[in-house]
């Protein structure tokens, strides 16, 4: 039964509040009950009752008349853009999903890699192991080779995605059984998503206290504190990486189920960030580039990145909130 009172949640989640539509809605959850009890005493199993029940009454159009609320559905059917995926189109949908969370995740990775191998060279000459020169040029120039790998990897990853760009922005229609074991999915998941993104948490931790640790207590002098921070960036690397493909596979099955940043409002609100992402993040590493280059700051000037994304998650919620209105 939870999972039919699961679905039939996602089915009243976009129609208004009013008096009608959640006396329909107690209606219907009734009749659903009623059918689930009926089968389970003819001897179907759970799955299959739960199957049948959703096959029978998980088309809320084809009930609007019964249930005595015509008008609110065709209001929503009219108000809202929806896409009709089919099973093939999920299953595709899921396997890409991973697919360009995982080269996000490796494109992140990478630029914070470049970040620490020029802030370890630059170590390196401060101590007198290599030339000033040698490393700076070494160190900038392996940034941006890196840099440029990186975003190779966010073009094909956004090519691949390309497609399912309308997902942000609209609701998704799919098959009843298929809605059920994508639910079910998402569940299974939870605690795996809870596991990766504690990890990525304690790993940043764990190494901003390392980092405290040396600086306070003066062990090894600069140079270790230096080396402190290469590993700060290496474990943020790590930390991101898994915060990015743990919360990809998350945000997939928001999207399929129509639910935590993908309900009907939120998605509204979301349009406008999409529209910005694109010259927002441009400018972004036009800045981050500009200081580094004219102030010689490459080994502070990444902090340019985790504040810009503070802020266009700032953006995003804004205008989120106004969708809402």
């Amino acid at each position: 039964m939870d999972a039919i009172k699961s679905y039939l949640e996602n089915m009243f989640l976009h129609l208004p509040k009013t008096a009608e539509v959640l006396r329909a809605k107690e209606e219907l959850a009734q009749m659903m009950e009623d059918k689930y009890n009926q089968l389970r005493s003819e001897g179907r199993t759970d799955n299959e009752a739960v199957g049948q029940v959703i096959s029978e009454f998980g088309n809320l159009a084809e009930l609007a008349g019964t249930l005595g609320i015509p008008q609110e559905v065709k209001d929503l059917e009219v108000d809202t853009k929806q896409i009709t995926l089919t099973d093939a189109e999920v299953e595709r949908y899921i396997k890409v999903s991973k697919e360009t969370g995982r080269q996000v995740a490796l494109g992140v990775a990478i630029i914070l890699l470049g970040v620490a191998i020029l802030i370890f060279l630059n170590a390196l000459a401060e101590r007198g192991f290599m030339p000033d020169k040698i490393a700076q040029a070494a160190g900038v120039g392996g940034l941006l080779l890196l840099i440029a790998l990186a975003v190779y990897i966010f073009i094909m990853a956004g090519m691949k995605s390309e497609k399912y760009e309308n997902l942000e922005t609209s609701l998704v229609k799919i098959d009843p059984y298929l809605h059920e074991r994508i639910v079910q999915m998402k569940e299974d998941y939870r605690p795996g998503f809870a596991r990766r993104i504690a990890g990525g948490v304690a790993l940043i931790l764990l190494s901003v206290v390392a980092l405290v640790t040396v600086a306070i207590l003066e062990v090894g002098g600069e140079f270790a504190v230096m080396l402190m921070v290469v590993g700060l960036l290496l474990a943020i690397g790590l930390a991101v990486g898994l915060f990015i493909s743990a919360g990809s596979k998350m945000e997939t099955y928001d999207k399929l189920l129509n639910e935590g940043d993908y309900t009907k409002q939120h998605k509204a609100g979301n349009s406008f960030a999409e529209k910005i992402s694109g010259p927002y993040w441009m400018l972004v590493v036009t800045i981050y580039l500009t200081w580094s280059f004219i102030r010689a700051a490459w080994g502070i000037s990444w902090i340019v990145f985790p504040i810009a994304g503070v802020l266009f998650g700032l953006i995003a919620a804004i205008s989120a909130s106004f969708g809402k209105q």
